[in-house]
């Protein structure tokens, strides 16, 4: 799945979560709602201001938007996007670079 189809089905996810019809949400992002459509369905780029802006009409953060939850494309993340916060994202990026430096040891 490509990041573009991730992203537009987290706002699609996240909109209807929070009973926000398609033509409100397009409204307010000052775009039709054919444009929010070709968005949510992963058909158009999205820039990283637009995602901002879609983020901020949410009240999610970038993150939530960026990330795939247990239920999209089959990958299983071991906590729900729900509870997803600044803190666990800094949790996993120094897990992460645990990891990498236990790999790149071993290759030495």
């Amino acid at each position: 799945m490509k990041v573009k189809e991730i992203i537009g089905r987290n706002i699609r996810r996240h909109r209807e979560g929070a009973g926000i019809r398609q033509g409100a949400l397009a409204k307010e992002l000052n775009i039709t709602p054919s444009a929010l459509s070709q968005i949510e369905t992963g058909k158009t780029d999205v820039s990283v201001e637009r995602i901002e802006q879609i983020a901020e009409k949410l009240k999610l953060s970038f993150y939530e938007l960026m990330t795939t939850p247990n239920h999209v494309g089959g990958i299983k993340a071991g906590i729900g996007v729900d509870t997803i916060n600044n803190n666990s994202i800094h949790l996993l990026i120094d897990k992460l670079d645990s990891l990498i430096q236990v790999t790149n040891k071993k290759q030495d």
